[in-house]
């Protein structure tokens, strides 16, 4: 397989760069060839296993993955421009799908966002069609389970919609061919990604230097905007069943110190502080928080913890709430130090 449908790291936006400590391993966890793997606590792209299924970008929590052969835009247009006829084909290579329909590298690589938009920008029936051996049949489960996902928010808002995923008749082999591919693929250039995807890479390579730092991911914004449009057309002001796809971090009074390393490191700015007076506030915007744990896994107290099911009514508003306040504690540099000396393993001393 050529370079075409791997997709590109952005180790600025991944957690595992952003800090040492970060337990993250949702890409590694999803790839079904073992091409992401977590090495001396740094993750680690083997291209050579690549198959560009997709299934990485679909569940990064902060965009890290971008298959530049079919970016996050292009797929909106597609759905964009689909959702309003009503119905929705997606269809994986080889599925044998005619017809109108939008073609991904692998139904792995949709998102409960992207099935949410669509039906938001009015579709009612869509199908996923996947080819016989291949690698989403392998995978079903994980296709069934955010079609389930997404039906059980529509019942809950009352929205009629035919969801399914369908095996479809292939003109070829599909097992056969990606056997092949893989076995090709260690014989092939390492550069084999045709001009306007080189062109592609470069664009998004210079567009990642010029992004800021600290962001919200676009899909984690698609996702929420999907939810309101989808509230607006059920009348309903809430939903338990959407509130499952969002955790919250609490902190602990009892345990935490004040040293502030949790918003120091937050990747979205979901977890701000403010000083004043001698008062530190923690301010959480619940919408911008992805659940990457990276603030959980940062705290050398134990103080915070991720809360599963966050209030949908927070997650929807937009100025953010006083997650947490207390006085100044004189120890908090000493925690800083503590923190520091574990991570080199050694004392840290004053000047």
């Amino acid at each position: 397989m050529n370079d075409d449908a791997k997709p590109l790291l952005a180790a600025r936006r991944c957690l595992r760069t952003r800090h040492i400590s970060s337990t993250c391993t949702a890409c590694v966890d999803m790839c079904p060839e073992e091409a992401l793997v977590v090495k001396e606590r740094r993750l680690l792209f083997a291209a050579s296993k690549c198959t560009g299924c997709g299934a990485c970008t679909s569940v990064c929590p902060e965009d890290a993955l971008i298959a530049p052969a079919f970016t996050s835009e292009a797929l909106e247009n597609a759905v964009r421009r689909e959702a309003p006829q009503g119905s929705i084909l997606f269809a994986a290579p080889h599925a044998g799908a005619a017809g109108r329909k939008i073609l991904l590298p692998s139904l792995l690589h949709l998102s409960l966002d992207w099935l949410l938009l669509a039906i938001a920008l009015g579709a009612k029936e869509i199908r996923l069609l996947y080819a016989q051996g291949s690698v989403d049949e392998e995978n079903l489960s994980v296709i069934t389970s955010r079609i389930g996902i997404v039906r059980k928010i529509c019942d809950e808002l009352h929205l009629p919609v035919e969801l399914e995923a369908v095996r479809g008749a292939p003109k070829v082999d599909a097992g056969r061919r990606r056997f092949f591919s893989k076995l090709s693929a260690a014989l092939e250039p390492q550069d084999t990604s045709s001009p306007q995807t080189q062109e592609m890479r470069s664009r998004i390579a210079k567009t990642l230097l010029e992004e800021a730092f600290v962001r919200i991911p676009e899909g984690r914004l698609r996702l929420i905007h999907a939810l309101k449009r989808l509230l607006e057309k059920s009348g309903k002001p809430d939903s338990r069943e959407a509130a499952k796809l969002f955790s919250a971090p609490r902190i602990d009074a009892a345990k935490c110190s004040g040293c502030a390393l949790c918003p120091a490191v937050c990747p979205t700015g979901a977890l701000q502080s403010q000083g004043e007076g001698g008062t530190l506030r923690l301010l959480l915007n619940a919408g911008a928080c992805t659940g990457c744990r990276l603030c959980a896994d940062i705290c050398f107290m134990n103080a915070v913890t991720l809360h599963e099911e966050a209030s949908l009514e927070e997650v929807l508003s937009t100025p953010a709430k006083t997650l947490f306040s207390r006085k100044n504690d004189a120890r908090a540099f000493d925690t800083w130090e503590d923190k520091l000396a574990g991570m080199i393993n050694a004392p840290v001393y004053r000047t």
